[in-house]
């Protein structure tokens, strides 16, 4: 814009000027070496604002040869990222069809000049995965992590394409390497819940139970639940390792809230069962029946291996006072007479229990001591009603 302005002012200059000088123009001598060259002032002049004039005009048409690659440039790298945002979106739409193949090569050759680079590879190693590819998954997942080591969205889909994989252990580490910095992220903490279920790492699970809680995750039934499936996955990791002084240690120490658990009552005992310490599981079952006559705990009287059945029966009875109408004592307390060999009683007991809750494992009971009573009128038609009840319903 100045050097116009120059140009324009030299021309009026020369225009008002010239007129004047033109009578009396002088001469301008210019020696170089042994060339000379001898002009009038007003050439000189003229000389000069024309190649001040093709200069600019050199200059004119430079820039715009500059600019016109400038927006050829813009227009082809415009073209790129356009065609890059209809890969993205059809590679993602592939994704979520679940077919792979054309998915992965959509969005891994689309990431270049796509606007969200790093979708494009968490969604690529989620197709590579659909493949089978683990290694070009984990390849896209360290793509997207480059861009963005600290994006817990990265984190997040490593964790979920290795517990998909079944690789737990390496989910874990994925997920602990975050866990840190995003305790209370309610995705974090149901992933690392799902990574110690599988792992059956059941102590960590525990301490994280109040997190999942506090998080809202779980709800509180669901807390209860996974807390009584939690610590009976404990009893059974102590019994395999430190056999039964270890479930004892691990009874003594639990709470008395959890003692008086049906639930983990009937784990412990069952534990116990299955390490032929039967003799030492009955008086914590009886205790626990003193509290609770919940079904759990009574239907596993019978199945100890007592060496005196007596005072399990009196129990059954003492219970059967308190609450005659109940067909899981009533069960319970036939199958320990019919050890005894107390046909007759156990008899009428069985007959009490499918009474009041008709169970296809009663009336087999019902029929065997039927049958030891030779009673083979009465043992047909309890088979017949067995049979009846095991019909299904119209």
């Amino acid at each position: 814009m100045i050097k116009l302005l120059l140009l324009v002012i030299a021309l009026i200059a020369g225009i008002v000027v010239g007129p004047e000088i033109a009578g009396n123009q002088g001469y301008v001598l210019i020696s170089a070496a042994n060339q000379t060259i001898e002009m009038s002032l007003t050439t000189l002049i003229i000389l000069i604002v024309a190649l001040f004039a093709v200069f600019l005009l050199l200059e004119f048409i430079l820039k715009r040869l500059f600019s016109l690659g400038s927006s050829t440039r813009g227009w082809f790298s415009g073209r790129k990222v356009r065609k890059a945002r209809i890969q993205t979106s059809e590679g993602l739409l592939k994704v979520t069809e679940g077919n792979w193949k054309p998915a992965e090569k959509l969005l891994a050759k689309s990431a270049k000049y796509s606007d969200a680079p790093l979708l494009n590879y968490l969604a690529a190693a989620e197709a590579a995965q659909g493949l089978g590819k683990t290694e070009q998954r984990d390849e896209y997942l360290k793509q997207a992590a480059e861009l963005d080591s600290q994006n817990l969205a990265v984190a997040l889909t490593r964790a979920k394409l290795q517990i998909r994989q079944q690789q737990f252990e390496q989910a874990l580490a994925t997920l602990q390497e975050v866990q840190q910095e995003h305790a209370r992220n309610p995705i974090v903490l149901g992933l690392l819940q799902e990574c110690y279920l599988k792992l059956e790492d059941w102590k960590s699970l525990l301490t994280l139970i109040p997190q999942l809680t506090k998080a809202g995750v779980i709800t509180a039934e669901e807390a209860t639940a996974l807390d009584e499936r939690a610590q009976c996955g404990q009893m059974q990791h102590l019994g395999q390792q430190n056999g039964t002084d270890g479930l004892v240690g691990y009874w003594n120490n639990m709470g008395r809230k959890d003692k008086q658990n049906p639930a983990l009552v009937a784990c412990f005992i069952k534990q116990m069962m299955a390490r032929h310490a039967d003799n030492d599981a009955y008086p914590v079952l009886r205790d626990a029946l003193k509290k609770s006559q919940d079904e759990r705990l009574i239907s596993l009287v019978p199945q100890l291996n007592l060496p005196d059945r007596h005072p399990a029966i009196v129990k059954l009875q003492e219970l059967l006072r308190q609450d005659g109408n109940n067909a899981a004592t009533h069960s319970a307390l036939g199958q320990m007479l019919m050890a005894e060999g107390n046909w007759q009683e156990a008899k009428d007991h069985f007959e009490k229990a499918v009474a009041v809750r008709p169970d296809m494992t009663d009336y087999a009971h019902l029929v065997a001591t039927l049958e030891q009573l030779d009673d083979k009128q009465g043992a047909a038609a309890a088979s017949r009603q067995a049979l009846e009840l095991a019909q299904p319903s119209k």
